[in-house]
């Protein structure tokens, strides 16, 4: 078929095109940065995305590219697959156990790409599904008041847990109806829902001493799901005056690296009665399982001590309700909110990945050589991380990402000079005082044919008798090559 000039132009035209478009990807200076977003709990060999395609890459070009990925988390949560280059699920995935209630939940990793060298970031962001129902900490809550408590009296009936997140978290309380009381919804400043039962009607003990309830936590999944418990209310006889609490709120923050036993703080109410009308017994009236390890109560001193390792980077917030009852059945509540503060506790992690091994010795300057990743689990100053090389090599360091490094050949290698090079990499992290972790990896250098022979001399001379037989040695000579194997 005949081509036209027109028709010709303009395949020459797309082929610049399409060259251009390569070069942009496989040459791009700056690192790029994928996403991919999946539901947690997906299969193991789920689909994340099509790594090697949204790189640019070809099945016919992954042997010679040699697509690798690197991260920095101590699972190895994804995988590539065989051939194509996809990116797949290789552990289970659960959201609330590597994010807790952190949204969005993001994993990342490095994508390395060789010949040329090239390297990708890539972030998947982890989906909530409704695989959790609301659940309360006790499936039966006896309460006590008095049958002269007025109506408009509050009480604290602690919170559901669910650890889903967004439209799956808990969204609302429901109570099975009943004349005397109503349900109030109390949101904290950390989100956390609380329900509180309001006393609408005056009680009467000779008439009614108990009271049956459900209460009902739902989620905004769909399915919604939920979790129950009941609320048995003992109504007893009267006294003057109920406690008083010294603060509503108790406003705490702990140091991580206080050590167990230490008294964290402590809650005080008063009341005006006297004898054992007058005598306040303390206790937690809503704790979250995981407070409950960290903290006790005296119930007679209203002293709160450490009973477990506080540690900044399993929780940093805890929110309790405290109750204080006198000896005729009253009870004052008031919050607690305490707030973990980071020490520096954590070293930083670092992985090393080596691109180039071994080197050869012709690589030119700015050839990178070795991926290093580093991980400080630390917040703030204390989980700020630098890097540096030990000692005077021909090797740099150069910053990739926020966690990231490159280690870059920073002026040419002579393997007859020096043919393996010990390099250890030290990070250490901006806490007083600081931190610091070491990693060693070991480089050799390999030999390229860049040295000639030289002889011994310049010049030889030698003395032949005229008779001399054929074959008889005339003069030896010797030559030396630097290069090393085949190459010398």
């Amino acid at each position: 078929m005949e081509v036209r000039p027109a028709a010709q132009g303009r395949a020459v035209a797309g082929r610049v095109a399409l060259l251009a478009v390569l070069l942009l990807v496989c040459c791009r200076a700056a690192p790029e940065r994928l996403r991919y977003a999946i539901p947690e709990e997906l299969g193991r060999g789920s689909l994340v995305g099509p790594l090697a395609r949204d790189l640019g890459l070809t099945p016919a070009d992954l042997p010679a590219r040699k697509l690798r990925i690197v991260s920095g988390d101590e699972k190895q949560y994804f995988t590539l697959g065989e051939g194509n280059g996809s990116l797949r699920v290789n552990e289970r995935i659960d959201r609330e156990g590597i994010c807790g209630v952190v949204s969005p939940c993001v994993l990342s990793l490095e994508a390395v790409v060789e010949n040329p060298f090239n390297m990708f970031h890539v972030s998947v962001t982890i989906q909530d599904i409704n695989d959790n129902a609301p659940q309360f900490d006790r499936e039966f809550v006896a309460i006590e008041i008095i049958e002269s408590t007025p109506p408009g009296a509050r009480f604290p009936l602690g919170s559901g847990r669910d650890p889903d997140v967004g439209a799956n978290s808990l969204k609302n309380y429901q109570l099975t109806p009943n004349p005397f009381f109503s349900l109030v919804v109390r949101e904290s400043p950390d989100r956390t829902k609380h329900a509180e039962l309001v006393l609408e009607k005056s009680l009467d003990r000779e008439k009614q001493r108990n009271h049956h309830l459900i209460l009902t936590a739902v989620d905004g999944g769909d399915p919604v799901r939920s979790g129950t418990a009941q609320i048995k209310i003992n109504v007893t006889d009267a006294n003057d005056n109920p406690p008083v609490f010294t603060k509503e709120i108790y406003k705490v923050r702990l140091l991580e690296n206080l050590p167990e036993g230490s008294l964290a703080f402590q809650v005080k109410a008063t009341d005006a009665d006297e004898g054992t009308n007058a005598e306040i017994t303390y206790s937690f009236s809503d704790i979250a399982n995981n407070a409950r390890q960290l903290f006790a109560l005296d119930s007679r001193t209203g002293d709160v001590k450490v009973t477990g390792p506080l540690d900044y980077e399993e929780g940093n917030y805890y929110e309790a309700s405290v109750e204080g009852k006198d000896g005729g059945g009253l009870t004052a509540h008031a919050k607690v909110h305490i707030d973990i503060l980071d020490v520096n506790d954590n070293e930083p992690a670092l992985s090393l990945l080596p691109i180039l091994k071994p080197i050869p010795e012709d690589s030119v300057p700015s050839t990178v050589v070795a991926v290093i990743n580093v991980r400080d689990r630390d917040s703030g100053d204390n989980g700020e991380v630098n890097c540096k090389i030990d000692g005077d090599l021909p090797f740099r360091l150069e910053p990739s990402s926020e966690n990231t490094y490159k280690l870059i050949i920073a002026s040419a290698l002579d393997r007859e000079n020096v043919s393996a090079y010990n390099i250890t990499i030290t990070a250490r992290d901006r806490g007083a005082p600081a931190l610091s972790s070491v990693a060693a990896l070991v480089l050799e250098v390999s030999d390229v044919n860049d040295n000639a022979p030289v002889f011994e001399e310049a010049a030889y001379s030698a003395y032949v008798p005229e008779n001399n037989a054929a074959g008889a040695e005339v003069v030896r000579v010797r030559a030396r090559d630097a290069d090393a194997g085949a190459n010398g």
